[in-house]
């Protein structure tokens, strides 16, 4: 049944109202502070080994939120569906940045928070510094987070990150030599004996990061992933050693929110 005009028109005022308030809760759900973070290979979906520092910017600032970045994070094994790491890589490149990105869009004014672990970092790393990934096959130079987006975020946290390369000016920790990883030559020609140490995920020489101001970086030389050490607990100690100075990085970037 068609209400008569004089009726609806009526009723306009008020359902106008009763429109407004859900734009102004729009707004209102959008925080001063929200914090992305991305795990490790084969951790289950979730924060992985970055939710010490993600939980640490949490209850440092009452009412922020997080999420997780929706990736792989494989590396060939069963467990994680197969994906090889490059694979996986590129898929959290872009998924990093789509997520970013839409979530810049909707909240322009919130504090952003990078917090990546191994492989988890070097999805932002890539995403945030630029620069492509030709080792795993992905050659885009470019930024994919916007400038708007990129202004929004505060503090970048990456722990293990593959593509550490000593002498960076946000580099932490006791690595200088960058992501290598040791070719064990004898498995591939029994007559070789010797181990060839050759470059993993590295940056190259001369490389520069334009946000550099925003991140640290933490690799210890012992570190077989972003380093060229032989004691992989030490690429999983990176919250328990770093994690406060970690968290103390991100509130001097992002102040009082």
């Amino acid at each position: 049944m068609q209400l008569p005009t004089r009726i609806t028109l009526a009723l306009l005022p008020a359902l106008l109202a009763l429109a407004a308030p859900v734009e102004n809760l729009e707004k209102r759900a959008c925080p001063n502070v929200h914090i992305f973070g991305a795990r490790e290979t084969t951790a289950s979906p979730g924060y992985g080994s970055s939710s010490t520092v993600v939980n640490g910017v949490l209850a440092a600032y009452p009412g922020s939120t997080a999420e997780a970045i929706n990736y792989p994070a494989c590396g060939g094994q069963a467990s994680c569906g197969g994906d090889s790491y490059s694979q996986s890589l590129q898929a959290g490149i872009a998924a990093a940045a789509s997520a970013i990105n839409n979530y810049n869009t909707q909240c322009p004014n919130t504090k952003l928070v990078l917090v990546g672990y191994s492989q988890g970092s070097e999805i932002f790393d890539v995403s945030f510094c630029g620069g492509g990934d030709p080792n795993q096959g992905y050659t885009n130079k470019a930024v994919l987070i916007t400038a708007k987006a990129v202004a929004q975020i505060k503090a970048a946290i990456f722990m293990g990150d593959p593509a550490y390369h000593y002498g960076l000016p946000y580099d932490v920790g006791t690595c200088t030599a960058g992501g290598v990883r040791l070719l064990h030559l004898s498995n591939l020609q029994p007559r070789i004996s010797t181990d060839l140490k050759i470059q993993f995920d590295a940056r190259p020489a001369g490389f520069s990061c334009s946000n550099a101001s925003k991140i640290k970086s933490y690799c210890d030389a012992t570190d077989p992933y972003c380093c060229n050490g032989n004691n992989p607990a030490t690429h999983q100690g990176y919250g328990a050693e770093y994690g406060n100075q970690a968290i103390a990085f991100v509130k001097s970037q992002v102040g009082a929110a």
